[in-house]
């Protein structure tokens, strides 16, 4: 995978031009330059990235679990596009921003001064405190550099826990497996993808999961990360559970959710809660300071979704370059294809009993498929589908319209 390094800007002086600095290059980073050159054909475009790597697909770096050789394939756009756009793109982990001078400053000592900054640093692992989680052999996975290391220590071993059933625990457990490691989910919660699927949607899931050899328990609360013996120092052999039962695997992935990467915003008056505060024109209360993506939350909202990380980043660069375009307020779908069967997901999930309400469920256990329409007072306001999504598009059209203009679905 080609790596980050200076490309040197071409035509024209630094005075004459706006100087736009983006820190992080993920999908909102990106975005955020495409924004900001198609708003702005002259102005001076720092991409600034922490990692070593061109851009590159995040959701699909499981797919370097067992398969690191893949890696290269992952790259969201190939070097010419960011030299077509003129842009410059410096490898640099950024410390903190000073706004009354109008730099940002990076780990190396230097620094890189802005007329207009975008904050798109994305999320960082979050790491549970349950004793002993700090063993060595206990991994997270986030960034492409950690995926090519757990590839090496897959590679070496027989057995694999991974702590969290979100669609990244997924994931890496489905690689792990195909890599053929013995395999062990273990999700807090009652229920695999508890915040999109209902009780029997989640069922079958599972169900599908446990058909690839995938070993699932839900419900299980982890008291502490075992040893191969009592030194805080030994290497990591299991968890145990607080029904009292211990599980062994040779390596433990931790991916149980995530965290605001902005740790370098200390001091610098930019507002945040858990996140950074913005607008929906994706500016933070300092004027001329955008954030995008995953570590923004504009007027309240955080969405975690790529393609909404996109559109803000398109909507934080152009705006940061002069524009006025302002991040619509949309809730998209749902939708994952993970464990090789694949989950559509929008608006209400039905769990309500309230008047008015009324559904319209099938369940194919044979095929694996389950479809669940949400109807409120005779309008359709959800739906749910796993297995089979082929009706997505259909039903996604007939969202906030009533039952008739879903006869023959």
């Amino acid at each position: 995978m080609a790596l980050f390094g200076k490309l040197e800007f071409q035509g024209g002086t630094m005075a004459e031009k706006q100087r736009i600095v983006i820190v992080g290059s993920s999908i909102a980073g990106v975005s955020a330059a495409e924004g900001a050159r198609k708003q702005d054909a002259e102005a001076d475009i720092l991409l600034l990235s922490q990692e070593p790597f061109l851009p590159y697909y995040r959701l699909r770096i499981c797919e370097v679990l067992d398969h690191p050789e893949t890696a290269p394939q992952l790259t969201l756009h190939p070097p010419e596009w960011y030299d077509d756009l003129r842009l410059r793109r410096l490898q640099g982990t950024v410390t903190g921003v000073d706004p009354a001078a109008s730099r940002v400053r990076l780990a190396d000592g230097s620094c890189q001064e802005y007329s207009s900054l975008v904050i798109c640093t994305g999320s960082q692992s979050f790491v549970p405190p349950i004793p002993g989680i700090q063993r060595p052999g206990v991994h997270t996975l986030w960034l492409m550099q950690n995926a090519l290391e757990l590839a090496k220590v897959i590679a070496r071993s027989r057995s694999i826990i991974v702590i969290g059933g979100g669609l990244l625990g997924l994931e890496a457990a489905y690689h792990a497996r195909r890599a053929g490691l013995q395999t062990t989910i273990i999700e807090k919660a009652p229920l695999l993808l508890a915040n999109q699927l209902d009780e029997a949607g989640s069922a079958l899931f599972c169900r599908r999961v446990q058909s690839l050899g995938i070993r699932v328990e839900t419900g299980a609360d982890i008291l502490a990360v075992t040893g191969r013996d009592d030194a805080p120092e030994s290497p990591a052999r299991g968890v145990r559970l607080a029904d009292g039962r211990c599980l062994e695997a040779d390596m433990i992935l931790v991916s149980i959710g995530v965290k605001a990467n902005m740790g370098f915003l200390e001091g610098s008056g930019i507002r945040t809660e858990r996140r950074i505060l913005t607008d929906t024109c994706m500016q933070t209360n300092v004027p001329g300071i955008y954030a995008a993506g995953d570590v923004a939350q504009p007027d309240g909202y955080w969405f975690g979704l790529w393609p909404v990380s996109r559109q803000q980043g398109l909507v934080a660069g152009s705006n940061a370059a002069g524009g006025k375009a302002e991040f619509a307020m949309n809730i998209p779908p749902y939708m994952i294809n993970t464990m090789e069967t694949r989950v559509a997901v929008q608006g209400d999930k039905g769990l309500s009993e309230a008047p008015g309400y009324s559904l319209d469920i099938s369940l194919d256990e044979e095929r694996g498929h389950y479809r669940k329409l949400v109807y409120r007072n005779g309008i359709l306001s959800g739906f749910m589908l796993v297995g089979d999504t082929s009706e997505f598009v259909k039903l996604q059209q007939a969202m906030g319209k009533p039952t008739a203009s879903l006869v023959g679905a």
